[in-house]
């Protein structure tokens, strides 16, 4: 019996540029680089409403806009859960309704300069609410992780809105609101933008633009602030909220208006502690 000589393997085809790019034009539409901005009318309507009222509250007080950003705070609270998707809704509502009442309080009870010293302690006694939380769940303990950090960024967003609280105890701290709130609302419009999928990969840059001209029109026709300090607000307060509205777009509970809302809330209170920094800084 002859041994058969077993005959060599074709040898490999060499995949050159012109042919990738063949295959791929061959091989049907790919995912679209840029994820789908789909249109949300509530977000737009409660971030105008919520930075309206933020501008109304800011000159009459703290007290009133402690209650503002505690509206914004419970809405949160109150669909947080819904819209990650998390277990024990019950409890993580009561960690966010617990540390909201501690940012706020404790941005409320400060009256002398600085006004945040005590916020990371409120901060975390917060973060230690939530991992008590989790550990005293019965449900087995089911993505514990997603849970406790879920939980964490929802306190983080409340307690950078809490800073808002403080501003107009500061020399024309009222005016910075008043600039970062048209930003952030004239941010929301340009959402509506998402559906040209042309203009969907510049999105954030056409919100940012807007909130800069927006807060220097504002500083300039009420005489609150020069062109720099109004523009640098703008941006950077319209930058922070459509980043939040487009991360939570992605989210599948962003189609119910619960979650509309919270979406809007976090938006709004996630600068918080940009716009106080940059207004203490250049503005007030």
């Amino acid at each position: 019996m002859t041994d058969a000589t077993p005959e060599p393997p074709p040898p490999a085809r060499v995949l050159t540029r012109a042919l990738a790019r063949a295959a791929a034009a061959t091989s049907g539409p790919g995912p679209a680089p840029v994820p789908e901005m789909p249109r949300q009318p509530v977000v737009t309507i409660a971030v105008v409403a919520l930075a309206g009222l933020l501008t109304i509250t800011a000159f009459a007080g703290p007290v009133l806009v402690a209650f503002a950003v505690a509206l914004a705070a419970g809405v949160i609270a109150w669909g947080w859960s819904g819209l990650l998707g998390l277990p024990s809704p019950r409890g993580t509502a009561f960690v966010l309704a617990v540390g909201s009442a501690a940012a706020i309080g404790t941005a409320l009870a400060t009256r002398a300069d600085p006004f945040l010293a005590w916020m990371p302690a409120a901060l975390a006694g917060s973060m230690i609410i939530a991992f008590l939380h989790q550990l005293a769940r019965r449900d087995g303990r089911p993505r514990l992780v997603e849970s406790i950090a879920s939980t964490i960024t929802a306190i983080a967003i409340v307690v950078s809105g809490a800073s808002i609280v403080a501003l107009p105890r500061s020399a024309h701290g009222a005016w910075v609101v008043a600039l970062a709130s048209s930003a952030m609302a004239v941010s929301a419009l340009t959402d509506l933008a998402g559906v040209s999928p042309r203009l969907r990969a510049w999105l954030l840059p056409l919100a940012m633009l807007a909130g800069g001209v927006a807060a220097m029109v504002v500083g300039y026709t009420l005489g609150a602030a020069n062109f720099g300090a109004a523009a640098l607000l703008g941006v950077l307060s319209a930058g922070v909220s459509h980043a939040v509205r487009r991360v939570l777009a992605m989210l599948p509970a962003i189609s119910g208006a619960r979650s509309q809302l919270v979406s809007a809330s976090a938006s709004v209170l996630t600068g918080g502690v940009v716009v106080y920094v940059v207004g203490r800084l250049f503005i007030a």
